[in-house]
C-alpha cells in the first residue's frame, strides 16, 4: 500500500508514521490492500473551503473523503482538520490521538462505500464497523 501524509497546518504536531500504521491497519482490516491513499491535514479555515466548494456548507468539518471510484489503486482523498480534532477530543474526553483515529477510520469507510446518510440501517452498518476497528487500533 502507498499511503501519502501530507501536513498543511501549523498548530499542532503530527507523527505521519503512526498515521501511516494506523491507516494500514485500517485498509488490512477491511480487507483491502494494494491500494493508494492520500491524508491530507488542514486547518478549520482550509477544510471549511472545501466543505462550502463541495458540500455547499459553509462551516468547518471535521472529515472530508473523496473517492475516486472505479478501478484505479487510487482509493481516494481524505482531509481532516487537526484543529476540529482537538476540540471535538476535548468535549468527547478522550485524547486528539484518538480522536484522529475515529475520523480517519470514518473517513476511510466513506472511501470504502459506507455512507451513513443513506439510510438509519446504512448509519449503524457504518458504525458497526467503526467499532470493530477502532477496537483493534
Amino acid at each position: 500500500m502507498n499511503i501519502e501524509v501530507r501536513n498543511r497546518q501549523r498548530k499542532y504536531r503530527i507523527n505521519q508514521r503512526n498515521i501511516r500504521k494506523d491507516a494500514n491497519t485500517i485498509l488490512s482490516l477491511c480487507g483491502v490492500d494494494d491500494i493508494e491513499l492520500s491524508i491530507l491535514i488542514v486547518n478549520n479555515r482550509s477544510i471549511r473551503e472545501l466543505n462550502k466548494k463541495y458540500r455547499g456548507m459553509d462551516k468547518p468539518t471535521d472529515v472530508l473523503a473523496f473517492p475516486m471510484g472505479g478501478h484505479s489503486k487510487l482509493l481516494g482523498d481524505i482531509i481532516i482538520s487537526m484543529e476540529k480534532t482537538h476540540a471535538q477530543a476535548a468535549e468527547r474526553g478522550h485524547s486528539p490521538e484518538q480522536e484522529f483515529k475515529i475520523l480517519l477510520t470514518h473517513g476511510i469507510l466513506h472511501l470504502l462505500g459506507y455512507d451513513h446518510e443513506i439510510s438509519r440501517s446504512e448509519a449503524q452498518r457504518m458504525k458497526r464497523k467503526e467499532k470493530i476497528i477502532l477496537s483493534k487500533l
